[in-house]
Parts: C-alpha cells; sequence; structure tokens
C-alpha cells in the first residue's frame, strides 16, 4: 500500500498514519526538499527499513538521472505481469477459476483482494459487501466464512446464466495453494477489514511463498513476521526522485497508475533495485496493449492487467499448450491445457480429423470441451495457436492412467 494520502482511502502505513492526516498531496511544493511529507515519510522508514531483509543492491545510484533520466532504463529482460483479480474476463473474478486461467497463460502473479470474515477467515472479495458480485448482502467482516462460501459469486453480468453461474468466493488458502503448485505467486491487496496484516503473511510464509509474492501493506508487523516479505508501494506524482530512491530501499515493489509514472520515477527506483509494474487497465480495456508498451517504453518491468492473454502476447512471452483427454473414453473431454502446470484455456478452437470426417469445437469450462456422440477415438486434434498461446498437436487416445 502506497504511504497515506487525502486522496487515497486505502490502507497506510500504520506507522507514519497519525502524523500525515489531513495533509493535502495534490499540492505540490515548489522547492520539493521542503515539503513536509518528506520527513515525515523518512521517520516511517526509518521504522519499516531495519526490519526488512532483501537481497543486497548492486546497482550503483545515478541521481542526476532522477531528474533527467535521458535514454529511459530498460525493463525487467522477462517482463513481469500480475493478473488484477485473476483473470477476470475470462471467468468471475475472485474465483479460483479466474486464478486458474490467469496461471494458464503463465504470469508471475494473480492479484488477490483480501478479506477477512467475522470468523477470521481470509476470502478473496475486492469489494467491502458481497453485494456486487455475489446473491448475498453485507459486509464480509460480519458473515462467517461458511456464510461467503455458500453463495454464488457470479451473481452478476456477463456471468449470470453461464456455465460459471454457481462459481464459489474463492478462500485465500485455496489460492496460495494453487500458486504453490504452479510454482508462482500472489499479490495481495489487503482490505481493511483484515485486523491483522502479518497473519495474512504468515500465512504466505506457511506455503512456501513469501519471495514470489507482493503485500500491499505497510504494517511493520508484516516485517517482523516475515522479514523477507516483498512490500508494494503505490506511489502518487508528488515524490521527488530522491524519495522515491528511498522509498524503494524498503518497498521492492512500486506500482498504481501508469500516469504517476516516468522514465526519471522509474530509474530512481532501479537504482535502488525495486522494480516497477504500474497498472495497465486505467484507460480502458481497449488500451491495455498501448498502456503496456508506452510502460515498457518508461522502463517499466511489467504491468497488472485484467487481460493477462492480451499481455502475454504483447510481451512475446507465449506459452506451450497440450492437448489432452480427461475423461477415460473417446467420448470424454478435449483439453487444451498449458503444458507446464496444467491449467486450462477457455474459448480456443480446436480441430479434429478422422477420415473424411472433420470437427472444430471450442473449449469452456477448464479449457475443455465434449466430443459428440461419434466415435472420434484416434482421431488428429491440433490448435493452430495463436499470439498468447503456442500450437499443439496430438491424438485422441484416452488417457486411462
Amino acid at each position: 500500500m502506497s504511504l497515506p494520502t487525502a486522496r487515497r482511502s486505502a490502507r497506510a502505513l500504520i506507522a507514519v498514519a497519525a502524523v500525515t492526516a489531513g495533509l493535502v498531496v495534490t499540492q505540490t511544493s515548489a522547492n520539493a526538499d521542503e515539503d513536509p511529507r518528506i520527513e515525515q515519510y523518512r521517520q516511517a522508514l526509518a521504522e519499516l527499513k531495519p526490519l526488512a531483509q532483501q537481497p543486497p543492491c548492486d546497482e550503483v545510484p545515478e541521481p542526476g538521472r532522477w531528474d533527467d533520466a535521458g535514454t529511459p532504463d530498460e525493463g525487467s529482460d522477462n517482463v513481469i505481469i500480475s493478473a488484477h483479480r485473476g483473470a477476470l474476463t475470462l471467468a468471475p473474478e475472485n474465483t479460483l477459476k479466474s486464478y486458474e486461467y490467469a496461471f494458464a497463460y503463465g504470469v508471475d502473479l494473480v492479484e488477490v483482494d483480501v478479506q477477512q470474515t467475522s470468523d477470521g477467515r481470509f476470502v478473496a472479495m475486492h469489494d467491502s459487501t458481497v453485494d456486487r458480485t455475489t446473491n448475498g448482502t453485507g459486509e464480509v467482516k460480519n458473515l462467517t466464512f461458511d456464510e461467503v462460501r455458500a453463495l454464488n459469486a457470479a451473481d452478476y453480468a456477463p456471468w449470470i446464466g453461464s456455465e460459471y453461474d454457481g462459481s464459489q468466493v474463492a478462500s485465500l488458502d485455496e489460492i496460495l495453494a494453487l500458486a504453490k503448485r504452479v510454482g508462482r505467486g500472489v499479490e495481495l491487496d489487503i482490505k481493511g477489514s483484515v485486523t491483522d496484516d502479518s497473519e495474512v503473511a504468515e500465512l504466505v510464509g506457511d506455503y512456501g511463498l513469501i519471495e514470489e509474492s507482493i503485500l500491499n501493506t505497510g504494517d511493520p508487523q508484516v516485517l517482523a513476521a516475515e522479514p523477507g516479505a516483498r512490500m508494494i508501494y503505490n506511489r502518487d506524482t508528488w515524490e521527488p526522485g530522491f524519495l522515491i530512491y528511498e522509498i524503494a530501499e524498503v518497498f521492492k515493489v512500486f506500482g498504481s497508475r501508469l500516469d504517476e509514472y516516468s522514465p526519471e520515477s522509474i530509474a530512481a527506483a532501479h537504482d535502488a533495485c525495486s522494480i516497477v509494474m504500474p497498472h495497465a487497465y486505467d484507460a480502458g480495456a481497449d488500451q491495455e496493449v498501448a498502456q503496456f508498451q508506452l510502460a515498457r517504453s518508461m522502463g517499466a518491468d511489467g504491468v497488472q492487467t485484467n487481460q493477462p492473454a492480451l499481455i502475454v502476447a504483447a510481451a512475446g512471452e507465449a506459452v506451450d499448450s497440450e492437448l489432452v483427454v480427461r475423461e477415460a473414453d473417446a467420448q470424454g473431454d478435449l483439453c487444451l491445457v498449458n503444458a507446464s502446470n496444467g491449467m486450462g484455456f477457455p474459448g480456443k478452437s480446436v480441430h479434429l480429423a478422422k477420415g473424411k470426417e472433420s470437427l472444430d469445437l471450442t473449449t469452456g469450462n477448464g479449457g475443455c470441451a465434449s466430443v459428440p456422440g461419434m466415435n472420434w477415438r484416434g482421431a488428429s486434434v491440433s490448435f493452430a495457436g495463436d499470439d498468447a498461446v503456442h500450437a499443439s498437436t496430438g491424438r485422441l487416445v484416452p488417457n486411462v492412467g
């Protein structure tokens, strides 16, 4: 989370919340080093820095580039992609299927909004209430875990009446187990219902995912519990380069809106070995690829996206696919999955051919399509591939192992 701002009502650094109350951050100081917020931030960072244990930084700072970067930095060779609420255009947001689809595209992280139920359990829910996305009402913090889990998490357009109607709200444990299984991380946006951020960090640690993950918090207790935790700083536009550098010595990931970044601010963060991954979606769905490309041209290491397939394609990081049969007979389900982790790709066209007969199927839930009644045993199957997923071929032979 960011250091506190009046513009953002999101969770702020506990250490600095009291002293910065009431500051108007939309003002910009004519003389940045006279801005009273700088010393307040430094006081908060001084409390956090001794608790953090991060790998040594071997970058040599170039303060001159924090004012005029010249040629922008080159971002990470391997683009860092975080899927916002999972693949929310492919399945209902914050459901396990949405996270599975995101991981199918090989993303590094899935972004999870963490709420806490009345009995202390953690679930994935963006809003403080269940009203918008489920068939229930009320604040998550006033509902038990079982009450939240009994709700339909697809009770909103466009998912009502779809094959995902009846989906369950994902638990944080389920998502962490999934991330561990596919060898990826989570980006946790810890919401106001959570009473102790360090409990979330400890849970991530229990799954062995601290190094791969990011926590959107500024609570010193998180670092006390998990010193190796990476915290994300959601920057504003006012912070001078030297302060960004100091923040980056503690917060190893920078996020928030792309329009709050410049090549100079990115250079300052990089000089302290932090990564920068702003949003790609704030300008609208049809601008995500252009926003990603703009971010990369400024030196960003990656982005947070609503459409991981588009960003994977734009990054030139297409993943390998595999065609598998998930049933014990040839009239079962033919599934197109990520060859490395087994997560399915929905909405893809697969082709069957046997003798003079041929058939095109479109994958659905889980990346699978039901093979119709005609005996297609032995048929050749193929997926032509696209910009995000490599082509694959096979034969329709039941997997009876």
